[in-house]
């Protein structure tokens, strides 16, 4: 004999599971992004020379070279909204020149559903000194 209650409990769990399921597979909302900021410390003026995206290299059978998606929200100096969807890495480069002398600082960006990574650079190392760490990056 079937409990009277039994009925409703199994109903209950399944629309549970269903909901659950649903909630898993939707994804992130189309306009997700990911906010890095730059803060010049230093005397000198930083200026955008552009963005380009960041090589990747994907093997399974064969390793084929290819690009990791890049999409911004806007174009600001200082403040990069890089793009992202869940389950995917969008990543770009972002050079400045270095007003008054001959160096450039570079930003390597990463966005995935669960890390936000950077590195940086200055050529030639006499121009300045950088860090980046996450959504942090800096000049000095």
């Amino acid at each position: 004999m079937i409990h009277p209650k039994a009925g409703a409990r199994t109903l209950a769990i399944m629309l549970g599971v269903v909901a659950m399921t649903a909630l898993l597979f939707a994804g992130s909302a189309g306009a997700a992004s990911r906010g890095y900021r730059l803060h010049n410390d230093s005397n000198s003026t930083l200026q955008v020379i552009g963005a380009s995206p960041v090589p990747k290299t994907v093997c399974t059978v064969e390793c084929v070279r290819n690009k990791h998606p890049m999409d911004f929200e806007g174009r600001p100096a200082d403040d990069w909204e890089l793009k992202y969807f869940f389950g995917y890495t969008y990543a770009a480069e972002l050079k400045y020149r270095i007003l008054r002398t001959n160096g450039t600082v570079t930003y390597k960006i990463e966005t995935s559903s669960f890390s936000n990574n950077s590195t940086c650079t200055v050529t030639p190392p006499s121009a300045g000194r950088c860090t980046a760490s996450g959504l942090s990056l800096s000049f000095n």
